[in-house]
């Protein structure tokens, strides 16, 4: 038997029923008089079960899912993809390492061990927090009782036009293929170009020294070493990597030691670093550096920040540089506790240089998840505290450094604690047995067979 709903949701729950309200209720599995369309019956006369809508497939948005997946509410979940991606290993697919499905699972087959829970794929665009309701791309209203916004981030660029313009992000599955593809590109026009144009081609330039840009400047050092050596006759010795970083160091957020290791394996592997330097301008054939460097290149990668995702949230809730949410301790909106924003989307009162990482937004989202149901009972919501977490990032092969609860990790040992934590967190047994099969055979062979030019940014592909 599931507890009364709590005022709000009895009110949200007459609004469905009026008019103006029943197109979105239907659209999450309702039927027009109110009933459900799947799943369990409530008694006769009862009221339907308040409506947690999660907008957000991501770390967090599966997080707060799971959470609630055995509560007495209704869920919707709603994503503009219809898959999650394990976003630490986006650089595999940039570099040939492993296919998009690898890092992927449908949202669907997540959602079988949620019976309560729906999905619906739509981008939202807007919040209309007096009528409770979301408003997608195509003009669609879903209504809610409470909402948890776990949209995640975009690529922030800093204001710097030529950057958005000519620059690549790596966010989700389509900037990895288009990535892969650039890469490729290049690779097989250089080896037939002019030496001019072939500086140019083989220029590969990654703005951002945390963890993004470290991995995926060891892949592509390795890259060079291994495949572009043995395939691409002649281009080894002209492909340039250079990974550039504002700041003094690699890894801002880790101990200091564990940078400057980081720092030595990644120049052991060829890759140019830059430290202390900003980006002036990027244009089509490379990119200047405030010191007035000029670096030629036809790739260049920017992991530099990111910013909250754009999901229409009220002007007077958003922090203008960031994109990002204001939300109290407990993780909802100032003065609304029927509104949460977690995840790389949240900045948190208090707590507003938490780093936009996976395991705060799992954190995040688990949390959120037990204040809606403290909410339900009529209790008060709790604030948020985060559990640090082992932090660890891959260099290369038997490169690595990670430090795991104070305990601090370099090397093949760090390396393959990489492995298997992320081999462990991936979503599905497939893909845990895929990606370890690919490892396998990547680390017998030294080869990165995944080279196919398809998808996003392949020649005839916008």
């Amino acid at each position: 038997m599931s507890p009364p709903p709590g005022p709000e949701a009895s009110a949200a729950a007459g609004r469905a029923r009026s008019q103006g309200e029943a197109e979105p209720r239907r659209s999450a599995g309702r039927k027009p008089n109110g009933g459900r369309a799947a799943g369990p019956q409530p008694g006769a006369g009862s009221e339907p079960p308040p409506r947690v809508l999660i907008v957000g497939a991501g770390f967090a948005g599966l997080a707060a899912l799971r959470a609630l997946r055995r509560a007495p509410v209704e869920i919707l979940v709603v994503d503009r993809n219809n898959h999650h991606t394990f976003l630490p290993l986006l650089y595999q697919v940039a570099t040939s390492g492993l296919s998009a499905q690898d890092i992927s699972q449908p949202v669907r087959r997540i959602l079988r061990r949620a019976p309560r829970a729906r999905f619906r794929l739509a981008d939202v665009v807007g919040v209309d927090l007096d009528e409770r309701v979301v408003i997608t791309a195509e003009g669609d209203r879903i209504a809610y009782d409470v909402l948890v916004l776990a949209a995640g981030s975009v690529t922030s660029f800093f204001g710097n036009a030529g950057a958005a313009r000519h620059a690549l992000g790596l966010r989700d599955l389509e900037d990895a293929l288009r990535l892969r593809n650039r890469v490729l590109d290049a690779l097989e026009r250089a080896e037939a170009a002019p030496a001019g144009e072939r500086e140019k081609l083989l220029g590969f330039v990654l703005v951002g020294g945390g963890p993004t840009g470290v991995e995926l400047a060891g892949a592509l050092a390795e890259m060079r070493r291994h495949v572009v050596g043995r395939d691409f006759h002649g281009l080894a010795q002209d492909m340039r990597v250079v990974l550039v970083e504002g700041r003094d160091r690699l890894l801002p957020g880790f101990p200091a030691p564990l940078c400057e290791r980081a720092l030595a394996q990644v120049q052991s592997l060829g890759v140019e670093v830059r430290l202390g330097s900003l980006v002036d301008a990027v244009d089509p054939d490379g990119v200047s550096l405030a010191g007035g460097e000029r670096i030629p290149a036809r790739t260049v990668v920017w992991a530099a920040g990111v910013k909250g995702a754009p999901v229409g949230a009220p002007a007077g809730a958003l922090e203008a540089r960031s994109g990002r949410i204001r939300v109290t301790p407990a993780l909802h909106l100032p003065g609304r506790d029927d509104v949460y924003a977690v995840g790389d989307l949240a900045l948190v009162e208090g707590a507003e240089h938490l780093p936009q990482m996976a395991p705060v937004a799992q954190q995040q989202g688990r949390h959120a998840a037990h204040n809606v149901l403290r909410r339900l009972r009529g209790e008060p919501a709790l604030p948020f505290a985060y559990r640090r977490r082992p932090a660890m990032a891959t260099i290369g092969r038997n490169r690595a450094v990670g430090d795991v609860f104070g305990v601090r990790l370099s090397g093949r040992i760090a390396w393959w604690a990489w492995l298997a934590a992320h081999i462990w967190f991936l979503a599905g047994f497939r893909n845990r047995a895929v990606v370890f099969v690919n490892w396998a055979y990547n680390w017998l062979t030294y080869d990165r067979g995944l080279r196919a030019m398809i998808g996003p940014g392949a020649r005839g592909h916008p």
